[in-house]
């Protein structure tokens, strides 16, 4: 039986290798979600039935039981003792530190319903072997397969504090009728002196040291290393165990594969199956409060967000379905919701795995949709032949889209054509499906001297010319003739009526009589009260199906707190006129008003209707309300 050791390649050339893999600096910023998310990949790609089953365990080694332990602690004192840099000492005294304790933490990821990693393991361009010993190449059946460069395996070290990871399989040969098993070990240091004065490179091998290769004897590995069923373990020694390393590496499966695992391809147990993810229990996961919080402690809060939303535009029943067909490209399939809330965004998911939120390198970023409601879109290829054609375009970190990754320039213009007519068509989709009919107007005189009708001259209108209806409602202010509005006192009312006896009661509300008594008829609200100013108002007008006026969207900023009272005036007249508001979706209607408890530079969204139908532009007043007034609903 051969005795496994470790063993790093012989550096004859005394090159110099650093800690800065890039493979591995590729993933470190997010480790943990980046390491769920590219196994998810390799596992989804080696699928043998549905669903792919994945596990995320955290195994407490004892160091007796670590192959090689002494010899990997003495290269890990050799690359200590030559460090040159602050953040190579950092990382060997921690490396040490972990390789002495008598419990060693590490993750282990094993999926089930896969077909392995197929070999033989020493064979050049099969699976295993592109996996451990292959650099920036990958060796998947399907054409259209998550990845493509061979980078992603690199998310195991990211997580090891060792860099060292390790792999076991059992695959099913075909020739031999019957499973077949391999395991192997690497690690990733810096270019060292050995203990016996020779110098070796940064990357070594633990398995058979005869040309270092895998191990094929399963009575040969320690028993934690074994497999009983066909797939793959992979372990990453010395796992850097953050408190809420389960919540992370769950919004990061959550996120990423919400849509193979609500169409129930892959299955994901985490902590020894504390957290589950499958159809049942994805879209609780997707908004459980931890789970948030974890995101948003990595600073992905806002990708669990869009993920909810897709979830919801896939699962809805009145999203709306379209399938294009873009020439050399293929049929993609687009789903739309319009929805309040919704993020106006569109996700692309390939194989199940969210990619981006844009064409950017197309020409089409999609951040702005003018005149659309809120909406959110899915887009996914159709058939085989449209994914594997968006596969070419991936980048390495599998978060983005770009021709300039094919090599040929024919095929590269192509792509860069196909690509730019799929944008094309998907806004012509959004502005179909989405668009609004009217839109009403927020009043901003204080722009009027900036554009005053210019070029006219004092030219008598031709007679004999038609009414432009848009230069009829919508008249340029000349500068000459332009007068700012007073500001309106929120604490004045109407003007009381004329009183005929000069006896009449003063106005109610504060308003004051005309005629020689002081009225009687005024309506104004009394109260010592200050205006309170509303930061980017926009408003928008809802109809329905015949195009009737049936409610209007307000959305405003208030630069101060408290209640507040927001009237709605009917502007683009000589005189405003109030519109009386029948009901709210925030807060309450008193007096026709809206009475509102704001925060200060906190966006507001409020829903309205008014006692009549109105569709023209309108202006909001706003004044602070003592909590104490008396209201009425």
């Amino acid at each position: 039986m051969v005795n496994p050791e470790l063993r790093f390649l012989p550096n004859e050339a005394g090159e110099k290798e650093g800690l800065g893999d890039a493979g591995i600096e590729t993933f470190r910023d997010s480790p943990y979600a980046s390491c769920a998310r590219e196994a998810g990949q390799n596992s989804r790609d080696a699928a043998k039935n549905k669903p792919v089953r994945m596990v995320f365990n955290v195994l407490e080694l004892d160091h007796h039981n670590f192959p090689s332990r002494a010899l990997l602690e003495d290269a890990l004192e050799a690359c200590f003792r030559g460090a040159t840099e602050e953040r190579e000492e950092e990382f060997f005294g921690n490396a040490l530190e972990i390789i002495k304790r008598e419990q060693i933490p590490v993750l282990e990821i094993a999926d089930y319903n896969t077909k392995g990693l197929v070999g033989p393991p020493d064979l050049e361009g099969t699976p295993f072997h592109s996996l451990v010993k292959g650099s920036g190449v990958t060796a998947k059946d399907a054409v259209d397969a998550g990845g493509s460069f061979g980078i992603g395996k690199n998310a195991s070290f990211a997580v090891s504090d060792l860099h060292t990871v390790f792999y076991s399989t059992i695959w099913e040969d075909p020739d031999n009728e019957g499973k077949c098993f391999a395991a192997q070990g690497k690690v990733k240091l810096v270019s060292h002196t050995a203990r016996d004065g020779k110098k070796v490179r940064a990357t070594g091998y633990w398995g058979n040291p005869e040309g270092f290769r895998a191990i094929v004897d399963r009575t040969a590995v320690p028993e934690w290393m074994n497999r009983t069923e066909v797939g793959t373990s992979i372990f990453s020694m010395g796992f850097g165990v953050a408190e809420d390393w389960a919540e992370r590496m769950t919004f990061s499966l959550v996120t990423n594969f919400f849509c193979a695992v609500y169409r129930e391809e892959m299955v994901f147990e985490v902590d020894d199956g504390k957290i589950n993810i499958n159809r049942n229990t994805l879209e609780n996961l997707l908004t459980r409060q931890d789970i948030v919080n974890a995101a948003e402690a990595t600073g992905h809060k806002d990708d669990l967000v869009f993920a909810q939303q897709l979830y919801r535009c896939m699962v809805s029943d009145i999203a709306k379905e379209h399938v294009l067909n873009i020439q050399d490209l293929g049929r993609i399939r687009v789903r739309v919701l319009v929805e309040e809330g919704m993020p106006r965004r569109i996700g692309f998911v390939r194989r199940g795995m969210l990619i981006t939120d844009n064409l950017r390198h197309f020409g089409h970023p999609f951040v702005r949709f003018p005149g659309s409601r809120d909406f959110v879109v899915l887009v996914e290829p159709e058939d085989t032949d449209a994914s594997a054609f968006l596969k070419k375009l991936e980048n390495p970190a599998h978060d983005g889209f770009s021709a300039e990754r094919i090599t040929d320039p024919r095929k590269r213009a192509h792509a860069a054509r196909a690509m730019k007519q799929l944008g094309k068509e998907l806004r012509n989709i959004i502005k179909q499906t989405t668009g609004v009919r009217h839109e009403g107007a927020v009043v901003l005189e204080e722009l009027g001297r900036f554009f005053a009708d210019q070029g006219q001259g004092e030219r008598p209108p031709d007679p004999g010319t038609e009414t432009d209806p848009e230069r009829y409602i919508y008249k340029s202010q000349r500068k000459e003739r332009m007068k700012p509005r007073p500001a309106r006192d929120p604490n004045s009312g109407q003007e009381g009526g004329s009183s005929r006896t000069g006896k009449g009661s003063s106005g109610k509300g504060g308003g004051t009589g005309k005629g020689t008594g002081s009225g009687s008829e005024g309506h104004g609200t009394r109260g010592d009260r200050q205006p309170v100013a509303l930061g980017d108002v926009r408003n928008l007008l809802r109809t329905d199906n015949a195009g009737a006026a049936i409610s209007r969207e307000i959305h405003f900023t208030p630069e101060s707190d408290g209640l507040i009272e927001i009237r709605v005036e009917a502007t683009g007249i000589d005189t405003p006129e109030n519109l009386v508001v029948k009901s709210t979706s925030k807060g309450m209607v008193d007096s026709g008003a809206i009475i509102i408890e704001a925060n200060a530079r906190q966006r507001e969204t409020v829903t309205i209707t008014f006692d009549e139908p109105y569709e023209g532009p309108i202006e909001l007043i706003a004044a602070s309300r003592a909590e104490s007034q008396e209201t009425t609903a």
